[in-house]
Parts: structure tokens; sequence; C-alpha cells
């Protein structure tokens, strides 16, 4: 049995007659449809973390029916008064993590609390024999990220890392028209991720500063790095399949002289495989170019605004002959002429097998997440996003942290591969 709720939000009609070189966009042929789950097959799951970014999750498992969120733990209790607004059920609560961990009929756990407390929180999940999805970066610092690999390596467990930009259609048709040797072979990959603003939380009291503002601290966060640049470097782990070998970096607290730890602006620049450098910047004074990625090719170069556009501009003065006409292959993506500078937009096309609950992409990537988390606890699905993922990534962020905080070359050694 089906229900419609009334707000959602419909899937936009998307062109069928889209020009290009991959995929077609097509219709939608229904709308989302919120599948009744008996109570009795539905994950009874944990939510521990209910700052901005639990609430955000909550929002999502609104359209999630095959998981039921039992309980909630937070340091705060009035976190979670307003977390309990986006659950209809009964939920129980708690302020210590272990008492929620000791509910027996908890299956799964989410955890998305301040990044000093993952690995505590993890560690004790793994002893408690749950499930668990967590948010990034994966740890606190590299000894942790392996302790947590090799506990995972053990565990008969799901166990899902939340880098759920890999699912949006804008990063997949790039992969595919990248895969397809449109842009031939790849040497540099830029990524800037910047915002114009203190990047602070608004207090209900004084004395909460350090456990709102968490990330304005080296005792609880790796700062912009961590928050913001770990989802781009996993990307480019994606795109690339490999871990950088190095990387040299510099920052600072040069702009908001607030008594914050954690740098207002960064900038690493990496050596992959190969050749490929790849940059990540951040800055917290000037907003331009926003969340950006350029990836540069001997044959073209593609831009990403935001996951929300991206265009591919041909190399060279001679367009190459297959590019001239309309061409609909199974790449994942189209290409389409915006204008005489031989600029091309890059349509992603959705999976018609999924059908999402809006047409805001950013949102129901975080809803596939979380789908796929639970189809893969019941054994319907793989896993999208596992452990492998969020390792590695989480790697990444703490050598560019101790490279730009030391101002020195950090390599990746043998002893992470594990």
């Amino acid at each position: 049995m089906t229900r419609t709720r009334r707000d959602f939000i419909k899937l936009s009609s998307l062109s069928a007659t889209a020009i290009g070189l991959g995929l077609v966009a097509c219709n939608t042929k229904e709308d989302f449809k919120l599948a009744e789950v008996p109570d009795s097959e539905r994950i009874k799951v944990g939510l521990i973390g209910v700052g901005n970014r639990g609430k955000s999750i909550l929002k999502a498992l609104e359209f999630v029916p095959e998981i039921k969120v039992s309980a909630l733990c937070d340091t705060l209790e009035f976190q979670m008064d307003n977390a309990k607004q986006y659950i209809s059920n009964k939920v129980e609560t708690f302020t210590d993590f272990k008492s929620l961990l000791a509910l027996k009929d908890i299956d799964a756990v989410i955890i998305a609390t301040p990044l000093h407390e993952h690995y505590k929180i993890v560690m004790a999940s793994f002893d408690a024999d749950k499930h668990i999805l967590c948010e990034k970066t994966l740890a606190y610092n590299i000894e942790e990220c392996k302790e947590i690999k090799q506990r995972g390596n053990q565990s008969n467990k799901v166990f899902q890392v939340s880098y759920q930009y890999q699912l949006h259609p804008v990063f997949n048709a790039i992969k595919n028209i990248i895969n397809q040797g449109y842009c031939g072979t790849i040497t540099r990959i830029d990524c800037s991720w910047d915002r114009h603003s203190n990047w602070r939380r608004k207090l209900p009291s004084e004395d909460l500063e350090r456990q709102i503002n968490w990330r304005m601290y080296k005792e609880y966060s790796g700062g912009l790095v961590a928050e913001l640049g770990s989802h781009l470097l996993n990307m480019v782990d994606n795109l690339l399949g490999t871990h950088p070998i190095k990387v040299l970096g510099t920052g600072g607290i040069d702009y908001w002289k607030d008594g914050r730890e954690t740098f207002d602006n960064v900038h690493a620049l990496f050596d992959y495989p190969n050749g490929v450098k790849v940059g990540f910047h951040s800055q917290l004074s000037n907003s331009y170019e926003g969340y950006q990625m350029k990836i540069y090719g001997d044959k073209a170069t593609i831009i990403s605004h935001g996951m929300k556009t991206a265009e591919i501009i041909p190399e060279g003065k001679k367009v190459d002959e297959k590019w001239k006409d309309n061409v609909d292959s199974v790449t994942g993506a189209s290409i389409k002429i915006i204008d005489n500078d031989k600029k091309r937009k890059i349509n992603p096309v959705k999976n018609e097998n999924v059908i999402y609950p809006t047409d805001n992409d950013h949102f129901n990537v975080t809803w596939r997440l979380y789908k796929n988390f639970a189809a893969a606890i019941k054994g319907k699905e793989s896993l999208l996003l596992g452990l492998k993922d969020g390792y590695q990534s989480a790697i990444s962020v703490h050598m560019a942290n101790e490279a730009i905080r030391n101002e020195k070359i950090v390599k990746w050694l043998p002893e992470y591969d594990v």
C-alpha cells in the first residue's frame, strides 16, 4: 500500500529531447510514493547528535519509511526537544550515547556529533553490534581512523560514511564523461569552497560557545578542510580512483580575529599518482566562486558550479568530429552547445530506477544515502558509500591539516593502507 504526502514537491519534468553526448534526460512517469512499511519490518535507529546536521538528517528520514528513529541523543536537551518536530512516533531521549547503545531494539546508529566524538561513539557502536552511518570526516586524527578501519574490516555490520555528493547526478555526469575519454588525460583538478561569513552559529547562551561553535576550536574540529574540503577530496579520489601521495599547504587566521583557533583560510596542493596535481582552497572572506570544481584534461576542461550546473570546454581550436552533431550514448550525461566559444553545458540524467521525493538534488542525494543504508542492512542493495571511502578521504584531510599547520610536506605512508 502506498500514499502520497500532500506536501511532496512534484518532480520537475525533464526534457526527453536534451541534446548531447551521453544519456538524454527523461520525463518522470510517476510521483514519489511513500510506502507503508509495517513497524515490525522497520529498521530501528538511534540518532546521536541532533544539531543542524542531525535535524537535516531527520528531514530526509521523513521520506525513508524503512527507517524508524526510535531514540535521540545529545548533550543539549533543547536540541532534542527541537528535533522531535520531525518525528511522528514516540522517541526516547538520552544525554549519554552509551545509554542509547544499550537499547536492545536499536538496530543501527547515525552519528552526527562534533568530529572529536566520532571515534569513541563508533567503537562503542561496534561493541554494541549496531549498523553504523557516520558523518564525515571519519575521525579526529589518523590513528583513530586506522583503528576504526581495522575494526570495520572485521565487522559484518553495514558501515556507511556520509559522502552523499558522490551520489549527485551532476557529479556522476562528470565522472561518466571523463570515463568516456572526452577530457583526455587529467593533469590537474582545482577545488574551492568559499564563503563570506564568520561560520558561527547563534548561541542561546554564551556559555555554550564551545559546544555550539565547536568548528572554531582545534580541540574538537579539523576546520575548513575537514568540514568542507572533505567532500571535494572524496570526489577527487573517486574520479581518479586513487589517493594522494603527498601534500603541502598554507593557511591562517587572517580575517576573522575573533578568538577562533581553526583557520579562516586554507590552501593545500596534493600530488596524486601519474603527476596529477589537485588543489583545495577555502576562505571565509569572499564567496565569489563558492563551491566549485575545475577538472583540466589535455582534450577538455570541465567546470562544476556547486554541483548545480557544469560545462565542458574542448581544448584547442578544432572541435573533435564526434562533438559536432547531437550524440546520444550511455555515458550518464549529455553535452549541449550553449555559446559560440565551444562551451557546452553538461546535462545530468536522473536514474530511471529511482523516483526521488523532491526536485532538489542536494536533498535527494541525502535521501538516497539513507535509502541505500536501509536497503543494505536488509540485504536488498549493495552499499554505495562504505568505510573505504570514508577512511581514505579522512586520511587526506588529516595529511592536509598537518601540512598546513606545520608548513611541511606530508606523505601518505604505507602504514595507512589498512
